[in-house]
């Protein structure tokens, strides 16, 4: 671990910081192995503790290493709360709006869904049958739907074997549970509800026989119909 005798204009803690994920990555070590003490930190970057302090505090707080009294910093297992207050942040600020996650949701679960038919277990594909009972049982228009409704697009990211995917969509379930209760906040015709709930049947049916064009397609229809509500 290198020392900071640097021009680096950036504050000490964030070079600290950095040099921690060098030592992760150099060490090739993974979720839960321990870190340095916060003493033998300072001794090997050549600090006080108030800075390996700082460093500390912004890699927890990315959500990159867990910290807790008493025990050494551990390196934390892919996160995504990091991604989720961002998104949540961009909707209360205007930065982003519904439309544009949802174009962004159109390219990572039209993608997902291709791989999940690919990769889906058979527990996974019961799951997701599952799932689809279950929203028809409670009606499109129940609160209970909404829940539902995400987890099934979980199970998909899941299913991918790829845990990008799970990171990438969990921060979109407030975005997602939105969108689908302003559908609901408008009547909706017998066959309206009939079409979703054979949406989410198609792409079941699509990941179940392993064919990701079908699913790909299907969950694209989804997403459109979605879109539009």
């Amino acid at each position: 671990m290198r020392s900071f005798e640097t021009v680096d204009k950036r504050p000490l803690y964030s070079r600290v910081a950095e040099t921690i994920i060098e030592y992760i990555r150099e060490n090739e070590m993974q979720p839960g192995e321990e870190l340095p003490s916060e003493g033998e930190l300072c001794e090997k970057a050549g600090v006080s503790r108030v800075v390996v302090r700082g460093a500390l505090g912004q890699l927890a707080g990315a959500g990159l290493i867990q910290v807790s009294n008493g025990r050494r910093p551990r390196v934390g297992e892919l996160n995504s709360n990091v991604l989720s207050l961002s998104v949540q942040h961009g909707l209360a600020t205007t930065q982003l709006t519904v439309q544009k996650i949802m174009e962004v949701r159109e390219g990572v679960e039209v993608a997902a869904s291709k791989l999940a038919a690919l990769r889906r277990t058979d527990a996974q594909a019961e799951v997701l049958a599952g799932l689809c009972r279950e929203m028809e049982a409670v009606g499109v228009e129940s609160l209970e739907f909404v829940e539902l409704d995400f987890q099934f697009h979980l199970a998909i990211a899941q299913a991918t074997d790829n845990p990008l995917y799970i990171y990438i969509v969990k921060p979109l379930r407030e975005t997602i549970k939105k969108s689908i209760e302003i559908g609901r906040l408008r009547q909706r015709s017998p066959a309206e509800i009939a079409r979703i709930n054979d949406q989410h049947w198609e792409i079941q049916r699509a990941i179940t026989s392993r064919d990701g064009e079908r699913a790909a397609n299907a969950m694209l229809i989804h997403l459109e119909t979605a879109a539009k509500a």
